[in-house]
C-alpha cells in the first residue's frame, strides 16, 4: 500500500505541475508582440477569434482578396477589433495609420505588397516603397461601420474601392455570400478551410512550455531506457532506500516550482509585456504623438552627399547614436516640425548630445540638388546642426526603398512618409517615429527622441525636459485670446475683439522659411493693399501669425520683417506654442483662413499647393464663404 500510495502521490503531483504550466501558458501566449504579423506572413487576412465576425464573412473576405490577387491587385487585411488584437503593442490601438506602418515593416521580409488595417477608428494603409497618399484619399471616402460585422463589411468596401482606383474591378458578392451566417449546404460549417482563408488561429502553445515538457519526457524516457539496459547487462542495483512519502512529495513540489519559475522567466505574462510596451498612458492616448515602433535589424548603409558637397556614409558614424529623418527639401508642412523636434532633442541632452549625430535624407524627387538641401538647412537654422544628404534620383530611390519610405509625386505635389529612425552605436535600427502634423506636439516629440537616445548612451544621461505627453489643448478661432506681437505688446485673436465685434476675421499663418518656395516678403507687402481697402470694401481685416514654434530662432522674424521694403499695415502675432495653429487647423505654411463672426472656419487656402490668390480671387472667395456662412445661420 505504501508503494501504491507513493505512486498515486507522484502521479497527482506531476499532474498538478502540468496543470500549473497549462494555466500559465495562455497568459504567456497573450504576450505575443504582434499576432497580426505572425498570421499575415502566410495568409491574406488576420481576424482574431473574438472579433465577432462570422465564418461566412471571413470566408467572403478571404475569397475577395484571392480574387483581387488573381486580378493583379495583391492586398492583405488586418482587422483589429479590440486592443487585445494587437498583442503587446496596445499603444497603437486607435492609431491605424501608425499600426499599418509598423505592420508593413514587420512583414517586409516576407510580404511587401499592399496592406490594409481596419480599426473602429478608421483605416491604415501601407505599401513598402510606395506613397500612401492616393490610398488614403480613397479610404477617406469609405465609412467604418461599427461592430465586428461592420468592420468586415468596411474592409470589403475598402478593398473594392482601392482596387477600383487602380483600375481593377472586383465582382460583387452573390446573394448567398452576402449573408453573414452559415447555411446547411455542403460548405456549411466548413469554415475557413473551404476557401483556404481563415481567422487567426488559436495561439499555439508557447515555446518554453513545449521545451519544458519535451525535456521532462526525454529525461524520463532516458531513465527508463537506462534502467532497462542496465538490467539486461546484468547490473544489480543496490538495495533501494526507503524514501518517506513526504520527501517524495517535497521533491515533486520542488521540481514543479522550478518548472513554473523557468516558464515564467522564459515567457513573461501578457500584463508584464503590456506594461513594458507602454508605461505612459498619456503618450498612448495622444493622437498628436507617435509613441514609436521598436525595431531590431541592421540599418541599411548608404553613401550620399551633404549640404556642403561632401560624401557621407551612415557607417562613418559608428559609435554614435544617429537620428535619421526623411525630409522634403522644399517641404512647408510636416518636415519643419521634424527638424525642430530634432534640434529640441539635442538641446534636451545637454553635453551628452556630442554622442549624437543628426542626419536628414532628401525625400523630394524634384529637388535633389545640393543647393536645395543647403537652402533648407540655412533657412531652418540647421546648417551646422545636421548633415542633410542628397544624391542622384536613383541613389535616393534606393535609400527610400531600403528604409521602406514611400515617396510620391501627384499633381506636382510631393508626398512622403515623415519617418524618423533612431540607430544605435552599432548601426542597428532601434525605433521608428512618424511625425504628426501638430505644431504644439513638437517639444513632446523632441523629448521622446531625447529619452530614446538617452537609453542608448553610456550612463543614460539626464534629459533636461519634463513635459507631459498628454495632448496639448488647442486654441480655436471661436475663443478670444492674445498672442505676443512682433512689434511688442499683444495681438488679440478670436471673435468679439475691440472694434471688430460681430465681424469676420482673415488670418495668414506663415514662417520665415517660407522664403524657400515663395516670394514671401513681396506677398506680405502686397497684402498691405488688401488691408487698406478692407474696411471700405466691407471685407474682414487681416491678422498675420508667425509660427514661432518652428522658427529657427527668436531673431528670425524681426530680421525678416526688418528686410521688407516698408512696414506691414496689419498686425503680426507670434504663436510660440503652436496651440493656435493647431486650433485653427493649419496644415502647412503659408496658410490663409477665414473665420466667421462666430469663430467658425469657413474658408482656407494652402499657398504651397495653390499659390497666392490674386486680389480678385481673394475677394471672391471671402465674399462667397461669408455669404454661405450667413445663409447657414439664417
Amino acid at each position: 500500500m505504501t508503494k501504491l500510495r507513493r505512486a498515486v502521490l507522484a502521479v497527482v503531483l506531476a499532474l498538478l505541475a502540468v496543470c500549473a504550466l497549462g494555466v500559465l501558458s495562455p497568459a504567456a501566449a497573450l504576450a505575443d508582440g504582434d499576432p497580426g504579423s505572425d498570421v499575415l506572413v502566410y495568409q491574406n487576412v488576420f481576424v482574431a477569434s473574438d472579433a465577432n465576425i462570422s465564418i461566412a464573412q471571413q470566408v467572403e473576405l478571404g475569397d475577395l482578396l484571392t480574387s483581387a490577387q488573381r486580378s493583379g491587385f495583391t492586398i492583405r487585411v488586418a482587422i483589429i477589433a479590440t486592443p487585445a488584437d494587437l498583442g503587446a503593442i496596445t499603444q497603437l490601438w486607435g492609431k491605424p495609420t501608425s499600426y499599418a506602418s509598423f505592420l508593413g515593416i514587420e512583414l517586409s521580409l516576407a510580404y511587401a505588397q499592399r496592406l490594409l488595417v481596419v480599426m473602429p477608428d478608421g483605416f491604415g494603409f501601407n505599401w513598402q516603397g510606395h506613397s500612401t497618399a492616393a490610398a488614403y484619399k480613397v479610404l477617406g471616402k469609405v465609412a467604418v461601420k461599427p461592430g465586428g460585422s461592420g468592420l468586415a463589411t468596411s474592409a470589403e468596401t475598402a478593398v473594392r474601392a482601392l482596387a477600383a482606383a487602380s483600375g481593377v474591378w472586383l465582382a460583387a458578392p452573390t446573394a448567398s455570400q452576402a449573408v453573414g451566417t452559415t447555411g446547411s449546404g455542403a460548405n456549411a460549417g466548413a469554415g475557413p478551410a473551404s476557401g483556404g482563408h481563415h481567422a487567426a488561429p488559436t495561439t499555439p502553445p508557447s515555446t518554453p512550455v513545449a521545451l519544458i515538457v519535451g525535456i521532462a519526457v526525454a529525461v524520463l524516457a532516458a531513465c527508463v531506457l537506462g534502467g532497462w539496459l542496465a538490467r539486461r547487462a546484468g547490473f544489480r542495483p543496490a538495495p533501494r532506500l526507503a524514501i518517506p512519502g513526504s520527501w517524495l512529495a517535497g521533491g515533486f513540489v520542488a521540481v514543479a516550482t522550478a518548472l513554473i519559475v523557468l516558464h515564467t522567466v522564459l515567457q513573461p505574462t501578457a500584463g508584464a509585456a503590456q506594461a513594458s510596451a507602454g508605461p505612459n498612458a498619456a503618450l498612448q492616448s495622444n493622437p498628436d504623438l507617435d509613441p514609436g515602433t521598436s525595431l531590431s535589424e541592421v540599418a541599411p548603409d548608404f553613401t550620399l552627399t551633404d549640404q556642403f558637397g561632401q560624401p557621407v556614409s551612415l557607417s562613418s558614424f559608428r559609435g554614435k547614436v544617429v537620428i535619421l529623418a526623411f525630409n522634403d527639401s522644399e517641404c512647408t508642412t510636416v518636415c519643419p516640425l521634424t527638424t525642430a523636434a530634432l534640434v529640441d532633442a539635442k538641446a534636451m541632452l545637454g553635453s551628452a548630445a556630442s554622442g549624437v549625430q543628426l542626419l536628414g535624407i532628401d525625400a523630394n524627387p524634384k529637388a535633389t540638388a545640393i543647393d536645395d538641401v543647403l537652402s533648407y538647412s540655412q533657412l531652418h537654422g540647421m546648417l551646422y546642426q545636421w548633415r542633410f544628404l542628397t544624391g542622384s534620383l536613383p541613389q535616393l530611390e534606393s535609400v527610400w526603398k531600403d528604409y521602406s519610405v514611400g515617396v510620391d509625386v501627384s499633381q506636382n505635389q510631393v508626398d512622403h512618409e515623415p519617418a524618423i529612425f533612431v540607430i544605435n552605436q552599432q548601426g542597428w535600427l532601434e525605433k521608428l517615429y512618424l511625425t504628426q502634423l501638430a505644431y504644439s506636439a513638437v517639444p513632446q516629440l523632441g523629448q521622446l527622441l531625447a529619452n530614446e537616445v538617452s537609453s542608448l548612451l553610456p550612463g543614460h544621461p539626464v534629459v533636461h525636459s519634463h513635459l507631459s505627453y498628454a495632448q496639448v489643448a488647442t486654441i480655436g478661432p471661436a475663443y478670444p485670446t492674445s498672442l505676443p506681437g512682433a512689434g511688442g505688446g499683444y495681438v488679440s485673436l478670436g471673435p468679439g475683439q475691440p472694434g471688430q465685434a460681430n465681424q469676420a476675421r482673415l488670418y495668414l499663418f506663415f514662417a520665415t522659411w517660407d522664403q524657400e518656395i515663395t516670394s514671401l516678403g513681396g506677398q506680405l507687402d502686397a497684402l498691405n493693399a488688401y488691408q487698406s481697402a478692407a474696411a471700405a470694401a466691407h471685407l474682414p481685416g487681416l491678422t498675420a501669425i508667425d509660427e514661432g514654434s518652428v522658427e529657427p530662432s527668436a531673431s528670425a522674424l524681426p530680421n525678416f520683417l526688418g528686410g521688407l521694403p516698408r512696414p506691414l499695415s496689419y498686425p503680426v502675432a507670434i504663436d510660440d506654442s503652436g496651440q493656435v495653429a493647431d486650433g485653427y487647423g493649419v496644415q502647412g505654411e503659408p496658410w490663409l483662413m477665414l473665420a466667421s463672426p462666430s469663430g467658425e472656419v469657413v474658408w482656407s487656402w494652402e499657398v504651397s499647393t495653390s499659390g497666392w490668390p490674386s486680389s480678385a480671387t481673394l475677394d471672391r472667395h471671402i465674399r462667397t464663404a461669408l455669404a454661405g456662412a450667413a445663409k447657414a445661420v439664417g
